[in-house]
């Protein structure tokens, strides 16, 4: 289980690169609880996160849904597969996460996910960040109630 995430070069952009790079360390980020702060700079101020049925708007939003990912979570790791580009700024993109529950720290639940992607217009000196970051993924599996 890898960060590596797959892509079609001939139908990439040519920052496509950099996005899947920024992509895996927002995943290894992710992955991290102590990484709240990092987690949050890895989008514009005013950005939109939706997480299944949560929605946050703004920097503050996007905090408190990011500390509320670790409540009951003792650890995670995703498993980001492909990254479908739709232009220069747009990415879906697929894969897995596998959690360790502190309720059952014994045993991991997997739970497959989509995602897409909205990043903000790159200005020069600035790097990527995502305006826009939702996921699709079905909630009762991140309790382990599949």
């Amino acid at each position: 289980m890898s960060y590596e995430i797959q892509y079609d070069t001939s139908l990439a952009p040519p920052r496509a690169a950099a996005i899947v790079s920024f992509m895996q360390d927002f995943y290894r980020t992710s992955d991290t609880e102590s990484l709240h702060e990092k987690y949050v700079e890895n989008f514009t101020s005013d950005a939109t996160l939706i997480m299944g049925p949560k929605e946050a708007k703004g920097t503050e939003a996007i905090r408190t849904i990011r500390h509320g990912l670790w409540t009951h979570v003792a650890s995670r790791k995703h498993t980001p597969t492909r990254i479908f580009f739709g232009g220069e700024n747009e990415i879906m993109l697929y894969g897995g996460v596998n959690y360790r529950l502190k309720a059952d720290p014994e045993n991991d639940v997997y739970v497959p996910w989509a995602g897409r992607v909205v990043f903000a217009p790159q200005q020069e000196g600035e790097g990527i960040k995502m305006h826009f970051y939702q996921v699709y993924l079905d909630p009762s599996a991140q309790g382990g109630k599949k």
